[in-house]
């Protein structure tokens, strides 16, 4: 049992929760409340939705190990589970699971709100992380941006649901009053822009550990391609870059929050520039991954900041 977690990435799964459920009550419904509306998908619809997506990451991790057995063995970079402690036919079940629960749970909810093409989402999504696995990600950067982008979607699978059952209620009020949904919509993307970046830094930060597996198997990695020195200045260049956007983001909405630049300075910006400094070091893999995924849930307790500027 103790395999099947690693192999499901149970830390992973929690953490996905996590930002469902940050962004569900710290950032959409304050939005929500502040311009006189509330949340309409009830709390047990919300419940399996999460475990609908988490379902759907837990499958994308089986099947990209059921891939990367070998590439593994020669890296040394990861724990290698399918083929010694889990059968590959039990990983190919497993992962096939995890599918069919996820978007048959996509299904039940996408007609229960009249809006059943949602559920070509989920099918489209299991699809791509399949091709991820077996072919996207031997292409230069186009595995670690595909990644990334999934990654970005989480925070806006809350809405994807909510906003349809929203327009259905106050459609009246929107027709009179023109007061829309976009506020919510722009909100939870710059959530899904910060966890796209930490995401993609972190892929490509893994990248330059599994080089070895990666050239041995044809996967064309940013390190594979560059090389490592050069890909350590893409990866300080792109923590420079979501440094900008975290005081440009502060500068926008909290300007006046004197705790909210407390905050941003000493829990973000410092961690960045820290994780910017130790990525120029070698042998110092599980500081630079720990430190990035730290930085994944600070940015997401962001949205503590934004329930009390808009409470």
């Amino acid at each position: 049992m103790l395999e099947i977690f690693k192999l499901i990435r149970l830390r992973t799964i929690a953490f996905t929760a996590f930002t469902m459920y940050a962004t569900r009550y710290l950032v959409v419904l304050p939005v929500l409340n502040k311009e006189g509306f509330s949340l309409q998908m009830p709390e047990r619809d919300f419940s399996l939705l999460v475990i609908a997506v988490c379902c759907l990451v837990s499958a994308a991790y089986v099947i990209n190990d059921y891939f990367d057995t070998k590439a593994d063995r020669i890296s040394g970079s990861r724990h290698v589970i399918v083929g010694k402690t889990i059968s590959r036919r039990t990983a190919i079940t497993l992962h096939t699971l995890l599918n069919v629960v996820a978007v048959g749970i996509a299904f039940y909810l996408a007609q229960s709100i009249q809006h059943s093409e949602i559920v070509f989402l989920f099918l489209i999504i299991s699809l791509i992380l399949w091709f991820y696995s077996s072919r996207f990600k031997k292409y230069f950067i186009w595995g670690n941006l595909c990644v990334a982008f999934l990654a970005g979607l989480i925070p806006l699978t809350v809405i994807t649901f909510e906003i349809p059952l929203l327009s259905d209620v106050y459609s009246d009020v929107v027709v009179k009053t023109h007061v829309g949904f976009a506020s919510v919509f722009y909100w939870t993307l710059c959530f899904s822009y910060l966890l796209f970046f930490n995401m993609l830094i972190y892929e490509i930060n893994k990248d330059i550990y599994s080089v070895n597996g990666d050239r041995a198997e044809g996967i064309t990695t940013i390190p594979v391609k560059w090389g490592i020195s050069a890909t350590r200045t893409l990866l300080t260049g792109l923590t420079i870059l979501v440094i900008s956007s975290l005081i440009a983001f502060f500068l926008w909405k909290f300007s006046e929050s004197v705790l909210a630049g407390i905050y941003m300075v000493i829990f973000l910006i410092l961690p960045y520039i820290g994780y910017a400094l130790v990525i120029r070091r070698e042998g110092c893999m599980k500081v630079q991954l720990r430190l990035i995924r730290t930085l994944m849930v600070l940015c997401m307790l962001l949205s503590l900041f934004v329930h009390t500027t808009l409470k």
